[in-house]
């Protein structure tokens, strides 16, 4: 154990920093998973919290215990090569599949603030990423670590200006929809967020597990990341589901509900979504790239040229039906990893073995 000790309080940035992304404050991935459940989706909030708790502190311990920081091997106990295998490709999915993403936001941002053939805002976004990932200019992610959580403020002002500027709609209960057949009814939905969040939370919190001091500090830790995170939770789904009929058709709902509230927060909280959708596309870039370059020697600039010319292709299927494909088909192949994660600690707890 290094000298260092890990305090709750950065476990709680941790966690919180791995699930508020750009996707999530935009409001598509909320509108998505929750809001198109109004009622019920307030009702799996706090269920995918709790979920999201018991699961951060299982994984902790685990590693903590162990001492395991790869990815594969907290969620497979055994020595089973091809199942981790499979996982860490899974895993590669799920951040390839955000670049993918992020590249498609920049796209909607632009065609939903000026009218721009989205198109262009990902040939611009694509070219941007290249000329960072292969100047290898990895210090620009310090930057996008300041803006993000400011974007995650501005858009908690926005959920709480928008509920006292506008009138609310009735919230209707509705525990199947048909705006995505990945996402079919509520508990689906909310199993697969819980699941591809935690593939993204498992990154974050398995390397600084071992250099918590004491396993108290990992409940308060967990727990304060929850607490931050129910806050912006609660202040984005809300106005999606008060307003559903403002913003369901916007690729970007709550960027919508900021131009509607005051033009100028509408242009503030565009270039804060832009700066996250850029950072979360550049680290997970590179983590694609490391990963990548484990399994086979490849040089890092042909590999990133290849990356983003997949990512831009990708792009072109749309902001919003790309969050409803990969992070659906990210969760439910990550609920099986959720149920290797809670096995690796129960089996730990029973028997005291490491394998």
């Amino acid at each position: 154990m290094n000298i260092k000790s890990i305090k709750p309080k950065e476990i709680a940035m941790g966690f919180t920093g791995s699930l508020l992304g750009a996707g999530f404050v935009s409001g598509q991935e909320v509108m998505q998973f929750f809001g198109v459940f109004g009622i019920y989706g307030l009702i799996a909030m706090p269920i995918s919290l709790a979920l999201l708790y018991i699961l951060g502190c299982f994984v902790m311990k685990t590693a903590r215990k162990t001492g395991i920081t790869e990815f594969d091997r907290i969620i497979i106990r055994k020595d089973i090569h091809w199942l981790r295998g499979f996982f860490s490709l899974t895993y590669i999915f799920y951040l390839f599949g955000t670049v993918v993403i992020m590249v498609a936001g920049t796209g909607a941002l632009l065609n939903q603030l000026y009218g721009v053939p989205a198109i262009i805002g990902s040939v611009l976004m694509t070219i941007l990423l290249g000329v960072v990932a292969l100047w290898e200019a990895k210090g620009v992610l310090t930057v996008f670590s300041i803006t993000v959580p400011v974007m995650i403020v501005v858009g908690m002002v926005i959920g709480v200006l928008s509920i006292l500027t506008f009138e609310t709609n009735s919230i209707a209960a509705t525990p199947f929809s048909n705006e995505n057949p990945l996402l079919g009814n509520w508990v689906m939905a909310t199993l697969a967020f819980v699941s591809y969040n935690m593939m993204g939370a498992i990154s974050i919190l398995v390397p600084i597990s071992p250099d918590v001091k004491e396993e108290g500090s990992i409940h308060r830790g967990m727990l304060r990341g929850i607490i931050q995170l129910s806050l912006v939770f609660i202040c984005i789904l809300l106005p999606m589901i008060l307003f559903r009929d403002m913003v369901e058709h916007a690729e970007l709902p709550m960027l919508a509900l900021a131009n509607r509230v005051n033009p100028i927060l509408g242009i503030v909280y565009s270039l804060l979504l832009f700066t996250g959708m850029f950072g979360t596309a550049l680290s997970f870039l590179y983590g694609v790239a490391y990963r990548v370059r484990k399994y086979r020697n490849y040089k890092l600039r042909p590999l990133i040229g290849i990356l983003i010319t997949v990512a831009f292709v990708g792009s072109l299927l749309g902001f919003k039906e790309l969050i409803g494909i990969v992070l659906p088909v990210s969760g439910y192949i990550g609920f099986f990893a959720m149920i290797g994660i809670t096995r690796h600690y129960l089996a730990i707890r029973k028997t005291g073995e490491v394998e």
